[in-house]
Protein backbone atom coordinates (compact mmCIF):
# COMPACT_ATOMS: atom_id res chain seq x y z
CA UNK A 1 0.00 0.00 0.00
CA UNK A 2 1.53 3.44 -1.13
CA UNK A 3 2.78 5.58 2.11
CA UNK A 4 1.50 8.98 2.83
CA UNK A 5 4.57 10.26 1.50
CA UNK A 6 3.88 8.05 -1.44
CA UNK A 7 0.70 10.11 -2.24
CA UNK A 8 1.95 13.27 -1.37
CA UNK A 9 4.77 12.58 -4.03
CA UNK A 10 2.70 11.78 -7.05
CA UNK A 11 0.10 15.08 -6.16
CA UNK A 12 3.64 17.23 -6.16
CA UNK A 13 4.52 15.81 -9.34
CA UNK A 14 1.13 15.43 -10.54
CA UNK A 15 1.69 11.97 -11.85
CA UNK A 16 -2.14 10.48 -12.36
CA UNK A 17 -0.39 7.58 -14.01
CA UNK A 18 1.30 6.67 -11.51
CA UNK A 19 -2.03 6.78 -9.24
CA UNK A 20 -4.22 4.62 -11.89
CA UNK A 21 -1.17 1.81 -11.49
CA UNK A 22 -1.62 2.30 -7.28
CA UNK A 23 -5.45 1.62 -7.86
CA UNK A 24 -4.89 -1.65 -10.23
CA UNK A 25 -3.33 -3.20 -7.06
CA UNK A 26 -4.53 -1.42 -3.63
CA UNK A 27 -8.40 -1.32 -3.95
CA UNK A 28 -8.13 1.61 -1.17
CA UNK A 29 -6.16 4.51 -2.81
CA UNK A 30 -9.22 7.31 -3.07
CA UNK A 31 -9.38 6.52 0.57
CA UNK A 32 -5.83 8.18 0.97
CA UNK A 33 -7.06 10.87 -1.02
CA UNK A 34 -10.28 11.41 0.81
CA UNK A 35 -8.52 11.95 3.80
CA UNK A 36 -6.06 14.13 2.58
CA UNK A 37 -8.51 16.42 1.15
CA UNK A 38 -9.59 16.89 4.63
CA UNK A 39 -6.66 19.77 5.25
CA UNK A 40 -6.90 22.13 3.11
CA UNK A 41 -3.38 23.66 2.45
CA UNK A 42 -2.63 24.70 -0.64
CA UNK A 43 -1.35 23.65 -4.06
CA UNK A 44 -1.66 19.95 -2.68
CA UNK A 45 -4.85 19.95 -1.27
CA UNK A 46 -6.01 21.14 -4.73
CA UNK A 47 -4.26 18.38 -6.32
CA UNK A 48 -5.93 15.66 -3.91
CA UNK A 49 -9.31 17.18 -4.74
CA UNK A 50 -8.57 16.37 -8.33
CA UNK A 51 -6.65 13.18 -7.90
CA UNK A 52 -9.81 12.01 -6.86
CA UNK A 53 -11.97 13.05 -9.60
CA UNK A 54 -9.18 11.47 -11.71
CA UNK A 55 -9.04 8.42 -10.02
CA UNK A 56 -12.60 7.84 -9.38
CA UNK A 57 -13.25 8.24 -13.12
CA UNK A 58 -10.93 5.42 -14.01
CA UNK A 59 -12.10 3.06 -11.34
CA UNK A 60 -15.90 3.81 -12.38
CA UNK A 61 -14.86 2.48 -15.51
CA UNK A 62 -14.76 -1.66 -14.09
CA UNK A 63 -17.51 -0.02 -11.45
CA UNK A 64 -19.80 1.55 -12.96
CA UNK A 65 -21.85 2.85 -10.26
CA UNK A 66 -18.92 3.39 -8.32
CA UNK A 67 -18.68 7.44 -8.20
CA UNK A 68 -22.17 7.38 -7.72
CA UNK A 69 -21.85 5.77 -3.83
CA UNK A 70 -18.98 7.77 -3.53
CA UNK A 71 -20.98 11.07 -4.03
CA UNK A 72 -23.57 9.77 -1.99
CA UNK A 73 -21.25 9.24 0.43
CA UNK A 74 -20.11 12.96 0.62
CA UNK A 75 -23.57 14.41 0.71
CA UNK A 76 -24.83 12.03 3.79
CA UNK A 77 -20.97 12.77 5.81
CA UNK A 78 -22.50 16.63 5.29
CA UNK A 79 -25.89 15.13 6.96
CA UNK A 80 -25.99 16.36 10.42
CA UNK A 81 -28.16 13.11 11.47
CA UNK A 82 -25.26 11.13 10.21
CA UNK A 83 -22.96 12.50 13.22
CA UNK A 84 -20.28 12.65 10.88
CA UNK A 85 -18.36 16.10 8.68
CA UNK A 86 -16.59 15.63 5.72
CA UNK A 87 -14.47 18.74 5.58
CA UNK A 88 -13.79 20.47 1.96
CA UNK A 89 -16.59 17.74 0.98
CA UNK A 90 -18.07 20.59 -1.76
CA UNK A 91 -14.63 20.54 -3.59
CA UNK A 92 -14.20 16.96 -3.31
CA UNK A 93 -18.11 16.32 -4.90
CA UNK A 94 -17.49 19.09 -7.45
CA UNK A 95 -14.27 17.26 -8.78
CA UNK A 96 -15.94 14.27 -8.75
CA UNK A 97 -19.16 15.65 -10.65
CA UNK A 98 -17.12 17.12 -13.23
CA UNK A 99 -14.66 14.02 -14.06
CA UNK A 100 -17.69 11.42 -14.18
CA UNK A 101 -20.81 13.62 -15.93
CA UNK A 102 -22.30 11.11 -17.09
CA UNK A 103 -23.20 9.03 -14.55
CA UNK A 104 -23.26 12.21 -11.64
CA UNK A 105 -24.16 14.72 -13.21
CA UNK A 106 -27.96 14.42 -11.83
CA UNK A 107 -26.51 15.64 -8.76
CA UNK A 108 -25.81 19.07 -9.96
CA UNK A 109 -28.61 20.46 -8.11
CA UNK A 110 -27.20 19.01 -4.78
CA UNK A 111 -23.81 20.86 -5.23
CA UNK A 112 -25.63 23.85 -5.86
CA UNK A 113 -27.70 23.59 -2.66
CA UNK A 114 -24.52 23.80 -0.97
CA UNK A 115 -24.28 27.56 -1.63
CA UNK A 116 -26.15 28.12 1.21
CA UNK A 117 -23.51 27.30 3.25
CA UNK A 118 -21.03 29.89 3.92
CA UNK A 119 -18.44 27.25 4.75
CA UNK A 120 -19.21 24.89 1.58
CA UNK A 121 -20.38 27.78 -0.71
CA UNK A 122 -16.92 28.70 -2.00
CA UNK A 123 -15.95 25.03 -2.82
CA UNK A 124 -19.21 24.93 -4.74
CA UNK A 125 -18.68 27.72 -6.75
CA UNK A 126 -15.17 26.01 -7.93
CA UNK A 127 -16.70 23.36 -8.38
CA UNK A 128 -19.91 24.56 -10.56
CA UNK A 129 -17.11 26.52 -12.26
CA UNK A 130 -15.48 23.34 -13.64
CA UNK A 131 -18.64 21.81 -14.34
CA UNK A 132 -19.29 24.65 -16.38
CA UNK A 133 -16.79 24.29 -18.95
CA UNK A 134 -16.62 19.75 -18.61
CA UNK A 135 -20.18 19.77 -19.06
CA UNK A 136 -21.92 22.92 -19.56
CA UNK A 137 -25.34 21.49 -20.15
CA UNK A 138 -25.38 20.59 -15.82
CA UNK A 139 -25.07 24.26 -15.08
CA UNK A 140 -27.26 25.90 -17.39
CA UNK A 141 -30.25 25.57 -15.15
CA UNK A 142 -28.92 27.31 -12.47
CA UNK A 143 -28.45 30.77 -12.86
CA UNK A 144 -30.65 32.02 -10.15
CA UNK A 145 -28.74 30.11 -7.54
CA UNK A 146 -25.55 31.40 -8.60
CA UNK A 147 -26.64 35.19 -9.94
CA UNK A 148 -26.94 36.27 -5.78
CA UNK A 149 -22.95 35.44 -5.73
CA UNK A 150 -21.45 37.98 -8.51
CA UNK A 151 -22.37 40.86 -5.81
CA UNK A 152 -20.66 38.55 -3.11
CA UNK A 153 -18.36 40.59 -0.37
CA UNK A 154 -15.33 38.56 -1.20
CA UNK A 155 -13.92 38.27 -4.44
CA UNK A 156 -12.94 34.68 -4.67
CA UNK A 157 -16.73 34.08 -4.49
CA UNK A 158 -17.47 37.08 -6.69
CA UNK A 159 -15.00 36.12 -9.27
CA UNK A 160 -16.01 32.09 -9.40
CA UNK A 161 -19.66 33.27 -9.96
CA UNK A 162 -18.35 35.84 -12.19
CA UNK A 163 -16.64 32.80 -14.71
CA UNK A 164 -19.26 30.54 -14.56
CA UNK A 165 -21.72 33.28 -15.68
CA UNK A 166 -18.38 33.82 -18.42
CA UNK A 167 -18.55 30.45 -19.06
CA UNK A 168 -22.57 30.22 -19.77
CA UNK A 169 -23.60 33.36 -21.46
CA UNK A 170 -23.67 33.35 -25.40
CA UNK A 171 -20.89 35.98 -26.85
CA UNK A 172 -22.57 39.64 -27.24
CA UNK A 173 -21.16 39.80 -30.60
CA UNK A 174 -21.90 37.20 -33.79
CA UNK A 175 -20.57 34.21 -33.49
CA UNK A 176 -20.01 33.13 -36.41
CA UNK A 177 -20.40 29.80 -35.95
CA UNK A 178 -23.21 29.53 -32.85
CA UNK A 179 -26.41 28.87 -34.01
CA UNK A 180 -28.09 27.82 -30.74
CA UNK A 181 -31.51 29.33 -29.87
CA UNK A 182 -32.36 30.07 -26.49
CA UNK A 183 -31.97 32.50 -23.31
CA UNK A 184 -28.70 34.10 -22.37
CA UNK A 185 -27.44 34.32 -18.84
CA UNK A 186 -27.60 37.95 -18.29
CA UNK A 187 -27.54 40.39 -15.25
CA UNK A 188 -28.63 44.35 -14.94
CA UNK A 189 -26.67 47.30 -16.77
CA UNK A 190 -25.36 48.47 -13.39
CA UNK A 191 -24.17 45.04 -12.08
CA UNK A 192 -22.71 44.07 -15.66
CA UNK A 193 -20.28 47.70 -15.30
CA UNK A 194 -19.58 47.46 -11.87
CA UNK A 195 -17.75 43.43 -12.80
CA UNK A 196 -16.35 45.47 -15.64
CA UNK A 197 -14.57 47.45 -13.50
CA UNK A 198 -13.50 45.26 -10.57
CA UNK A 199 -10.29 44.49 -10.22
CA UNK A 200 -10.16 42.82 -7.20
CA UNK A 201 -8.23 39.51 -7.66
CA UNK A 202 -8.32 36.14 -6.48
CA UNK A 203 -6.60 32.62 -7.27
CA UNK A 204 -8.08 29.97 -8.84
CA UNK A 205 -6.75 26.44 -8.78
CA UNK A 206 -6.90 25.60 -12.54
CA UNK A 207 -5.01 22.19 -14.52
CA UNK A 208 -3.47 21.81 -12.39
CA UNK A 209 -1.68 25.32 -10.64
CA UNK A 210 -2.86 28.41 -9.40
CA UNK A 211 -4.21 31.21 -11.90
CA UNK A 212 -4.64 34.64 -10.57
CA UNK A 213 -7.41 36.80 -12.18
CA UNK A 214 -8.90 39.88 -11.67
CA UNK A 215 -12.92 39.55 -11.66
CA UNK A 216 -13.06 41.73 -14.48
CA UNK A 217 -10.93 39.37 -16.14
CA UNK A 218 -12.86 36.33 -15.54
CA UNK A 219 -16.13 38.13 -16.14
CA UNK A 220 -15.23 39.26 -19.59
CA UNK A 221 -12.90 35.72 -20.07
CA UNK A 222 -12.23 34.26 -23.41
CA UNK A 223 -13.73 30.93 -24.41
CA UNK A 224 -12.60 28.03 -26.31
CA UNK A 225 -15.29 25.93 -27.59
CA UNK A 226 -14.50 22.12 -28.45
CA UNK A 227 -16.20 19.16 -28.92
CA UNK A 228 -15.25 15.18 -30.47
CA UNK A 229 -17.49 12.89 -32.38
CA UNK A 230 -16.81 10.11 -34.20
CA UNK A 231 -17.14 10.54 -38.31
CA UNK A 232 -16.47 8.16 -41.32
CA UNK A 233 -13.85 9.26 -43.85
CA UNK A 234 -14.44 6.42 -47.12
CA UNK A 235 -15.41 4.06 -44.69
CA UNK A 236 -12.74 4.53 -41.78
CA UNK A 237 -14.22 5.60 -38.50
CA UNK A 238 -12.14 8.57 -37.37
CA UNK A 239 -12.66 10.30 -34.08
CA UNK A 240 -12.28 14.21 -34.91
CA UNK A 241 -11.90 17.10 -32.34
CA UNK A 242 -13.26 20.60 -33.47
CA UNK A 243 -12.32 23.74 -31.43
CA UNK A 244 -13.54 27.55 -32.41
CA UNK A 245 -13.46 31.39 -30.89
CA UNK A 246 -15.97 33.50 -31.34
CA UNK A 247 -13.71 34.20 -34.60
CA UNK A 248 -14.13 31.13 -36.33
CA UNK A 249 -12.58 27.59 -36.34
CA UNK A 250 -8.87 27.29 -34.68
CA UNK A 251 -8.56 23.33 -34.30
CA UNK A 252 -9.39 20.65 -36.37
CA UNK A 253 -7.76 17.71 -34.74
CA UNK A 254 -8.13 13.59 -35.81
CA UNK A 255 -6.30 11.95 -33.17
CA UNK A 256 -8.12 9.85 -30.52
CA UNK A 257 -10.34 12.13 -28.67
CA UNK A 258 -8.30 11.91 -25.33
CA UNK A 259 -5.12 12.61 -27.19
CA UNK A 260 -6.66 15.45 -28.72
CA UNK A 261 -8.64 17.38 -26.15
CA UNK A 262 -4.61 17.03 -24.35
CA UNK A 263 -2.61 18.20 -27.24
CA UNK A 264 -5.58 20.81 -27.53
CA UNK A 265 -4.93 22.11 -24.08
CA UNK A 266 -1.54 22.34 -24.61
CA UNK A 267 -1.74 24.81 -27.92
CA UNK A 268 -4.06 26.88 -26.04
CA UNK A 269 -2.50 27.21 -22.83
CA UNK A 270 0.55 28.25 -24.93
CA UNK A 271 -1.39 30.60 -28.08
CA UNK A 272 -4.32 31.30 -25.97
CA UNK A 273 -3.07 31.70 -22.59
CA UNK A 274 -5.97 32.47 -19.48
CA UNK A 275 -8.54 31.33 -21.83
CA UNK A 276 -10.96 29.12 -20.72
CA UNK A 277 -11.89 25.57 -22.94
CA UNK A 278 -15.58 24.58 -22.60
CA UNK A 279 -17.10 21.12 -23.91
CA UNK A 280 -19.75 22.61 -26.44
CA UNK A 281 -20.96 21.66 -29.38
CA UNK A 282 -23.31 24.49 -30.18
CA UNK A 283 -20.42 26.80 -31.57
CA UNK A 284 -19.29 23.96 -33.76
CA UNK A 285 -22.55 22.65 -35.43
CA UNK A 286 -21.75 24.49 -38.66
CA UNK A 287 -18.19 22.47 -38.73
CA UNK A 288 -19.45 19.54 -38.07
CA UNK A 289 -22.33 20.54 -40.93
CA UNK A 290 -19.60 20.65 -43.48
CA UNK A 291 -17.43 18.54 -42.80
CA UNK A 292 -20.62 15.58 -43.01
CA UNK A 293 -20.81 17.45 -46.73
CA UNK A 294 -17.50 17.52 -47.28
CA UNK A 295 -16.76 13.69 -46.51
CA UNK A 296 -20.05 12.35 -48.04
CA UNK A 297 -18.97 14.08 -51.20
CA UNK A 298 -21.76 16.72 -51.06
CA UNK A 299 -19.53 20.22 -51.13
CA UNK A 300 -16.21 20.63 -51.80
CA UNK A 301 -15.60 23.81 -50.34
CA UNK A 302 -15.77 25.15 -46.76
CA UNK A 303 -16.83 28.57 -45.73
CA UNK A 304 -16.23 28.20 -42.35
CA UNK A 305 -14.70 31.12 -40.64
CA UNK A 306 -11.10 30.59 -39.10
CA UNK A 307 -9.34 31.65 -36.47
CA UNK A 308 -5.96 31.00 -37.43
CA UNK A 309 -3.17 30.77 -35.05
CA UNK A 310 0.42 30.31 -35.33
CA UNK A 311 3.68 32.58 -36.12
CA UNK A 312 4.33 34.58 -39.41
CA UNK A 313 5.65 31.72 -41.49
CA UNK A 314 3.33 29.20 -40.58
CA UNK A 315 0.62 31.59 -41.28
CA UNK A 316 2.20 32.34 -44.91
CA UNK A 317 2.54 28.57 -45.32
CA UNK A 318 -1.45 27.57 -44.79
CA UNK A 319 -2.56 30.46 -46.80
CA UNK A 320 -0.63 28.84 -49.45
CA UNK A 321 -2.62 25.16 -48.44
CA UNK A 322 -6.00 27.24 -48.96
CA UNK A 323 -5.28 28.30 -52.07
CA UNK A 324 -4.72 24.22 -53.41
CA UNK A 325 -7.76 23.17 -55.10
CA UNK A 326 -9.89 19.92 -54.33
CA UNK A 327 -8.81 17.46 -56.06
CA UNK A 328 -5.32 18.58 -56.53
CA UNK A 329 -1.97 18.22 -54.84
CA UNK A 330 1.49 20.08 -54.61
CA UNK A 331 4.70 19.31 -53.70
CA UNK A 332 6.86 21.08 -50.65
CA UNK A 333 8.76 22.68 -53.29
CA UNK A 334 6.10 24.10 -54.76
CA UNK A 335 4.89 25.62 -51.20
CA UNK A 336 8.23 26.92 -50.85
CA UNK A 337 8.85 28.72 -53.94
CA UNK A 338 5.24 30.44 -53.46
CA UNK A 339 6.40 31.60 -49.90
CA UNK A 340 9.92 33.37 -51.49
CA UNK A 341 11.95 30.32 -49.77
CA UNK A 342 12.56 27.97 -52.17
CA UNK A 343 14.87 25.78 -50.64
CA UNK A 344 12.39 25.57 -47.42
CA UNK A 345 10.91 22.22 -48.24
CA UNK A 346 11.70 21.08 -44.48
CA UNK A 347 10.60 24.66 -43.33
CA UNK A 348 7.37 24.14 -44.86
CA UNK A 349 6.85 20.63 -43.75
CA UNK A 350 7.20 22.04 -40.83
CA UNK A 351 4.68 24.27 -40.65
CA UNK A 352 2.73 21.46 -42.43
CA UNK A 353 2.57 19.32 -39.52
CA UNK A 354 1.90 22.13 -36.80
CA UNK A 355 -1.28 23.16 -39.40
CA UNK A 356 -3.68 22.75 -36.20
CA UNK A 357 -6.83 23.04 -38.60
CA UNK A 358 -6.98 19.76 -41.32
CA UNK A 359 -8.74 18.78 -43.48
CA UNK A 360 -10.11 22.52 -43.92
CA UNK A 361 -6.48 24.34 -44.25
CA UNK A 362 -5.82 21.14 -46.67
CA UNK A 363 -2.10 20.39 -45.71
CA UNK A 364 -3.48 16.62 -46.85
CA UNK A 365 -2.93 17.69 -50.18
CA UNK A 366 0.91 18.40 -50.03
CA UNK A 367 2.54 15.47 -50.73
CA UNK A 368 6.42 14.20 -52.07
CA UNK A 369 7.72 15.57 -55.07
CA UNK A 370 7.80 12.23 -56.33
CA UNK A 371 4.26 11.56 -55.50
CA UNK A 372 4.59 9.89 -52.64
CA UNK A 373 2.22 10.94 -49.44
CA UNK A 374 4.45 11.46 -46.74
CA UNK A 375 3.92 12.22 -43.67
CA UNK A 376 0.71 13.41 -42.28
CA UNK A 377 -0.24 14.29 -38.77
CA UNK A 378 -3.49 12.21 -38.88
CA UNK A 379 -1.86 9.42 -40.28
CA UNK A 380 -0.74 8.36 -43.38
CA UNK A 381 -4.07 6.21 -43.51
CA UNK A 382 -6.23 9.20 -43.41
CA UNK A 383 -4.30 11.09 -45.95
CA UNK A 384 -4.59 8.60 -48.68
CA UNK A 385 -8.68 8.04 -47.86
CA UNK A 386 -9.18 11.83 -47.85
CA UNK A 387 -7.05 12.22 -51.44
CA UNK A 388 -8.87 9.15 -52.65
CA UNK A 389 -12.53 11.58 -51.78
CA UNK A 390 -11.41 13.71 -53.48
CA UNK A 391 -10.86 11.95 -56.65
CA UNK A 392 -7.25 12.37 -56.48
CA UNK A 393 -4.68 10.51 -59.66
CA UNK A 394 -1.85 12.32 -59.49
CA UNK A 395 0.20 15.36 -58.22
CA UNK A 396 -0.24 19.02 -60.02
CA UNK A 397 2.22 21.04 -59.93
CA UNK A 398 6.21 21.18 -60.81
CA UNK A 399 7.95 18.21 -58.56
Amino acid sequence: MPTKRDVEQVLENRDWNELIIWAKEHKNVYRQLMSRIYVKDGLIFWRAVEALGFLVHEIEKEKPKFAVELVRRYFWMLNDESGGTSWNASEAIGSLLTHCPETCGHFNWMLSGLLVDESLSDGALWGLAQLAQKAPHLVDPLEERICPYLEAKEPFARGLAALIYALMRKPADDFALYREQGPKWSVAKDLDQRLKNDQHRLEIYQDGKFVSYSVQELWQVQTLAFWSEQVNIKEMKVELTVASTAMGLCWLGLGSMVEEELSLRRWAAHWLPKWFLIRKREPNTEVFRQLQEYLTGKSKDFTIPLHQIGTPFQLQVWKELLCIPYGETRSYGDIAARVGNPKGQRAVGMANNRNPIGIVVPCHRVIGKNGSLTGYAGGLDIKERLLELEGFTQPKGEA
